[in-house]
């Protein structure tokens, strides 16, 4: 492919950001990244290794976004639950590949998807089932599963969504 094919081109996000390309940028005889404008002439950078597909669009993944969005993990910081009840302190976290999986606060760990991390954390109680929800003596959803919306929509469609309910109370 032709480098001057790539000066005007289309470029989209994965999350739907736009512009075109303004500069191919190239170090060591590499093309590392483009120049880009959108619309109302903000320029920004598409690093070559986030670039998915190039055909009449350039197709990237936006890192340069997400890694602007991406907060510090701050450990040490008070951590409450939703009702306020003081927990301890976040002492670490625990993770595979790049996501974050547990969180140990206090003496307890906790799933990091339960969990809201600002000036303070906040740990979300997850309800979970105390008891066997049961339609025409077969076990639907196991005693111990989290509620999530997922296991409410599955419930609704048996016609068991109170039923779900109430045994988490």
């Amino acid at each position: 492919m032709n480098v001057s094919l790539l000066y005007g081109k289309k470029v989209i996000s994965t999350e739907g950001r736009e512009g075109y390309v303004i500069s191919v940028n190239a170090a060591a005889g590499k093309i590392e990244c483009l120049t880009c404008a959108d619309e109302d002439e903000n320029e920004f950078s598409v690093d070559m290794k986030n670039v998915l597909k190039i055909s009449d669009k350039i197709l990237f993944e936006d890192r340069e976004r997400v890694i602007k969005a991406a907060k510090p993990v701050r450990l040490g910081r008070a951590s409450y639950d939703d009702e306020g009840k003081y927990l301890g302190n976040l002492e670490d976290m625990t993770y595979t590949g790049r996501k974050i999986l547990r969180a140990k606060i206090g003496k307890k760990s906790y799933q990091a998807s339960e969990l809201t991390c600002g000036d303070v954390v906040i740990a979300k109680k997850t309800k979970r089932l105390k008891s066997d929800v049961i339609k025409d003596g077969v076990i639907i959803i196991k005693k111990g599963t989290p509620l999530t919306g997922g296991v409410l929509s599955a419930a609704e469609k048996e016609g068991e969504y109170i039923q779900t309910n109430l045994k988490s109370l």
